[in-house]
């Protein structure tokens, strides 16, 4: 069975990168879930409100602490994910300097969504439910969600491209054409 599946994803190697994107995902999941929580419980007691640029975390939706956990976690596992992309999932052989580029980018928007929505959806949620913690993690998956496709979508058709590599000449082919 096992066999049958290994030979299928080998056929089908779009289907193969999206397996293996989830499950490193999965990677940065753990990353990015474990460094929120350790902030977000570390970081209650900085609950004063924050309004800068689009982000507004009121002390209600958990401040300045909050406002730190969603960037700082999101920051962390962006960075583990173009790590692990690069070479695991996409085995991407073109230019690293452009992807780093390209990656910075992406990762510069979705961290700006992310830390948009969490202040957003904390806030809306919280207005049916009374725990703005379970609030704050709604928030922190609707985002991760939304950042998984984009990402793998991203990284498949712009940032993380394989180029088909030149054939090599055989030194005997070489002598040949001489």
């Amino acid at each position: 069975m096992f066999a049958k599946i290994k030979n299928y994803l080998n056929e089908h190697q779009n289907i193969l990168q999206l397996v293996k994107f989830a499950i490193f995902s999965m990677v940065a999941f753990v990353v990015e879930y474990l460094s929120f929580t350790i902030l977000v419980l570390s970081l209650k007691s900085i609950n004063q409100p924050i309004s800068w640029w689009i982000f507004v975390y009121p002390k209600t939706t958990g401040g300045l602490g909050a406002f730190i956990a969603f960037l700082t976690s999101t920051v962390l596992a962006q960075t583990v994910s173009f790590i692990i992309y690069r070479k695991k999932t996409f085995n991407a052989n073109n230019n690293v300097v452009f992807s780093a580029i390209m990656y910075a980018i992406m990762v510069f928007g979705i961290i700006v969504v992310n830390t948009y929505l969490g202040a957003a959806l904390t806030k809306a949620f919280n207005k049916v439910i009374d725990n703005v913690v379970i609030c704050q993690y709604i928030g922190k998956l609707i985002g991760s969600f939304a950042s998984f496709i984009i990402t793998f979508i991203m990284n498949k058709f712009v940032i993380m491209r394989r180029k088909p590599e030149p054939e090599k000449e055989t030194v005997i082919e070489k002598a040949q054409d001489s």
